[in-house]
């Protein structure tokens, strides 16, 4: 077994980098040296006896053991992303706005035969995300330093899928439409309803079809032996618009 890997306990995980030295949880204390001769599904104990269970690191795992340099897009928005796209596993994408890797991250874990080509003007972000991509093992994403409204003038190849969570979205949109290929998809992300409503009416004007506008809900529930009730506290997390070129 090779490191990355994730113990978990109940909701509580923890990611391990190296198999060596100790991991002081709030339910004692782990030598990591005992990871070594274990594999996936075996246990291993604290000091105090609490046992935690050996994972593999998985998709599942970015969100939450990601770290994080800018506000992500939620798994909830990702998955959204994928259905309405229906990305192939040999897709060209275009990420615009790398932040903390998390929808590259995912775009490649699932475009396994596929590119993507992820572009970060903060070099502090970029850092961070390349961080993450090389801890995940994603070794089919291409990253890119620089604005892309400049660094998209380079591109000879045609994308299946372009993805911008970015600032001027709006000014970008003409260029994604010129490198998408015929029957390509464009998706934008934004927090703000505002922006959503601009790079909507942009996106018809430039020639997309089939534009759709919507947010995804997630909702959380926990259960009692009173009763059920919601826990979310975060209801909105940002708007997706999603356009075709045909």
């Amino acid at each position: 077994m090779k490191p990355p890997v994730i113990l978990a306990r109940g909701k509580h995980t923890f990611l391990v980098e190296k198999l060596e030295g100790t991991l002081h949880t709030h339910d004692g204390i782990i030598n990591l040296e005992e990871l070594k001769d274990k594999n996936f599904g075996d246990e291993v104990e604290t000091h105090l006896g609490v046992k935690y269970k050996i994972l593999p690191y998985r998709a599942v795992d970015f969100f939450k053991h990601f770290k994080r340099s800018a506000t992500p897009i939620m798994p909830k928005d990702i998955g959204a992303i994928i259905a309405y796209t229906g990305l192939s596993p040999d897709s060209l994408i275009l990420d615009a706005g790398t932040g903390t890797g998390m929808i590259a991250a995912y775009m490649a874990y699932f475009n396994k035969y596929g590119e993507v080509v992820t572009v970060e003007k903060r070099k502090e972000f970029a850092k961070v995300a390349r961080e993450n991509f090389k801890l995940a093992g994603l070794k089919n994403i291409h990253q890119i330093v620089g604005d892309v409204l400049f660094v998209a003038e380079g591109f000879k190849r045609e994308f299946d899928l372009i993805i911008l969570d970015m600032k001027d979205d709006v000014k970008f949109i003409p260029k994604a439409y010129e490198i998408l290929n015929y029957g390509g998809f464009l998706v934008v992300y934004n927090p703000y309803i505002e922006d959503t409503r601009n790079v909507y009416y942009k996106m018809i004007k430039i020639g997309f079809r089939n534009v759709e506008s919507f947010e995804i809900l997630k909702i959380d529930y926990e259960h009692k032996r009173v009763g059920t009730r919601p826990l979310t506290r975060v209801w909105h997390t940002g708007f997706l618009v999603i356009g075709r070129k045909i």
